[in-house]
């Protein structure tokens, strides 16, 4: 690694020392990527969407070391672009294609100190810790971190976007999972907001955990998290049923849950289209060439897969064709539903969310509106029925052609079937960033954004946390 004053290329030729030289000197090795010598492609291209531009990435290790870059930043005025396993949807965790005077915080090196404690069901982890190591460290006490993806989320980031998933429905999202926080803010004394608790009865008044679970990193950058751990299931059973009509799949859930309550653990609704793209991904689903069918997992005591057999048995519609399968090849092919979309072409996708009793006329109106604007695409929906969300896909056929133009004009129009025609709202899980920011603006009451701009301006006074695409 070279240091002030040494020579790069042409003998002679003194390279002046840049700004972020002087973090590197004072967080040591490993903890500074440049964009100019170090492979840096990992940060710069989104799980879904366009890649950044080249930006360095800092990646301090501890809270203290968070702080020193947070100061640094404040000095040289240069913005701060959290990161944590930058697998979000929404292009707010990656830089833009001109980055300016930005770089990237990546939380990934944030990995010491997790504790679990059995007794209190609840661990602290460090924000760079991913989802999928927690469950690891909490499975020898009989617990697990009942938030379901299909990615491999940081913790941080799972909270910087109170993401939910697939099982939202019995165990709720990261906001109800969250306990508390500990927070890296960018105001004069660059001030460490410290709500780490594991009790879960506080009614001290305004809850400051609350307000930075889904932020986006606006308020601060997340260093550590308290969470509410869950006790794993004696056994979990999963059905895969048929549906002809969109209508079915409410009255099913309706009476699952009447039967099953609590046993009931996720509810997903997905469309042909959407099995055929796992089919491609390599987990082909027989359901009879039904428009539809519904992946209805329950979970509890021994004997809840015959409690699922029995309630699917006198279910008010037609179950007959219902596949049990164990739980790791039912969710197959729901999981690799995105890959076989990405392999079709490009994904123009969509999280929204309405009241459940919209969700067979939100289907209907958005495939006619993609159907009637842009004929050569497919449209493929799935997703979290039991809780309203919904992922609406629309996908253009590899060697087409799409533009920013393109994607701005099929966002506003599916995101104005979902908003304005349904009352739902343009993200249900994937947070704010720059796919969905413009209908955060045309969307959000003036008061909500003058008190959102207060509460950024305490955190963050000159501004500089967050990627420059949000509001």
């Amino acid at each position: 690694m070279a240091s002030r004053g040494s020579t790069y290329g042409i003998i002679g030729a003194v390279r002046p020392a840049r700004p972020v030289d002087e973090l590197a000197a004072e967080l040591g090795p490993g903890a500074v990527l440049r964009a100019d010598r170090d492979d840096t492609t990992g940060y710069v291209t989104p799980a879904r969407g366009p890649t950044g531009g080249p930006v360095d990435v800092v990646r301090p290790a501890t809270t203290e070391e968070v702080r020193t870059v947070v100061r640094w930043a404040r000095e040289h005025g240069t913005r701060v672009l959290a990161q944590g396993a930058n697998s979000g949807l929404v292009g707010a965790s990656t830089p833009p294609r001109h980055p300016g005077d930005l770089v990237v915080l990546s939380t990934e090196r944030l990995r010491r100190g997790a504790v679990v404690d059995p007794v209190d069901r609840t661990a602290v982890v460090p924000a760079g810790l991913r989802r999928s190591e927690l469950d690891e460290l909490a499975a020898p006490h009989g617990l697990w971190f009942p938030i379901d993806l299909g990615a491999d989320p940081s913790l941080g980031g799972m909270v910087a976007t109170n993401t939910g998933g697939a099982r939202m429905l019995r165990h709720g999202d990261v906001r109800r999972r969250t306990l508390g926080v500990e927070v890296v803010l960018a105001d004069e004394a660059v001030s460490v907001l410290d709500t780490l608790r594991t009790f879960r009865k506080d009614n001290r008044g305004i809850d400051l955990t609350d307000v930075v679970v889904g932020s986006s990193g606006a308020l601060g950058v997340v260093t550590r998290v308290a969470v509410d751990l869950a006790v794993r299931p004696d056994e979990t059973a999963c059905a895969w049923v048929p549906l002809r009509r969109a209508e079915d799949a409410l009255v099913l859930l309706g009476h699952l849950e009447r039967r099953l309550d609590p046993l009931l653990a996720a509810f997903e609704v997905v469309s042909a289209a959407a099995l055929d793209a796992a089919a491609t991904a390599g987990h082909p689903l027989d359901v009879g060439g039904a428009p539809w069918a519904a992946l209805v997992e329950v979970a509890g005591p021994v004997g809840s897969g015959d409690a699922l057999v029995a309630a699917a048995g006198s279910a008010p519609v037609d179950t007959s064709a219902a596949l049990l399968l164990p739980p790791a090849r039912a969710w197959a092919p729901r999981h690799s539903i995105s890959e076989g979309l990405a392999r079709a072409g490009t994904v123009v996708g969509h999280d929204v969310a309405v009241p459940r009793a919209a969700l067979p006329a939100l289907v209907s109106d958005t495939a006619a509106v993609v159907a009637a604007g842009w004929p050569e695409a497919t449209f493929a929906d799935f997703g979290h029925w039991g809780d309203g969300g919904v992922h609406l896909n629309v996908v253009f056929p590899h060697g087409h052609p799409v533009g920013d133009d393109v994607v701005d004009a099929v966002h506003d129009a599916v995101f104005a079937v979902a908003v304005e025609q349904h009352g739902g709202t343009f993200s249900a899980e994937h947070g704010i960033g720059p796919a969905n920011a413009a209908w955060w603006r045309r969307t959000t009451p003036p008061v909500a954004v003058a008190l959102r701009t207060s509460l950024r301006t305490a955190c963050d006074p000159l501004g500089i946390l967050g990627h420059p695409g949000l509001p």
